[in-house]
């Protein structure tokens, strides 16, 4: 069970002790959808699957909490959210902000749809595809694009007094972005289960004539 993975593996997470038993039970009760959902839709991987504790949620717990030291207040909007990872697991651990997924899957927003009504999380918005539309808030982009082409998308949607929070993985290169965005913070982390490490980035949006 995912509870138990939490809970074993919480003398080792310094994260792991801000858990209630609210957030495990949701937290178990989107596992478990995504278990029987993925034998029949293929959302994720199954060897992702296999360590969805450390790849998925954990992962989604380190940039939950490090784009909520940002956030502000701001509506979060969670690009590509997939099967729900980090959107979900940010709004089940912070309830009191208001999270908005965007995914063009189809497949994945009827899994996103059951997870809603399910899980019944209130602060939680579904939405498909994001278009060309200027949004203020704090904005998630985990794995969606290479980048040099996050950068360029967001760059049309985003008004200034904006955060992108950017996930690079495994990687060691520095993302070099355009001037209009303004690197405001990094966070490196390891992910338990022998899951390698992990970087997180934040960047603050300047249209150009506003610096």
């Amino acid at each position: 069970m995912l509870k138990e993975k939490f809970l074993s593996h919480s003398p080792s997470i310094s994260n792991l002790s801000k858990l209630d038993p609210r957030e495990l039970e949701l937290y178990e009760s989107h596992f478990s959808l995504l278990k029987n959902w993925n034998e029949r839709m293929a959302l994720v991987s199954k060897k992702s699957i296999e360590k969805s504790f450390a790849t998925h949620y954990m992962d989604s717990i380190f940039i939950s909490d490090f784009a909520e030291s940002k956030r502000k207040e701001r509506e979060v909007y969670d690009l590509g959210t997939g099967a729900g990872f980090p959107g979900v697991v940010y709004a089940i651990r912070y309830p009191k902000a208001k999270v908005t997924l965007f995914e063009r899957s189809l497949k994945k927003q009827t899994f996103l749809s059951a997870v809603l009504t399910s899980l019944n999380i209130d602060n939680l918005t579904l939405l498909g595809d994001m278009l060309a539309e200027k949004r203020k808030g704090l904005f998630l982009a985990r794995a969606v694009l290479p980048p040099p082409e996050l950068f360029k998308f967001m760059s049309k949607r985003m008004t200034e007094g904006s955060t992108l929070i950017v996930n690079v993985g495994g990687s060691r290169e520095p993302l070099n972005p355009p001037m209009e965005f303004l690197k405001t913070g990094e966070l490196c982390y390891e992910l338990p289960m022998e899951s390698g490490g992990r970087r997180v980035e934040s960047f603050d949006f300047v249209p150009r004539g506003t610096k």
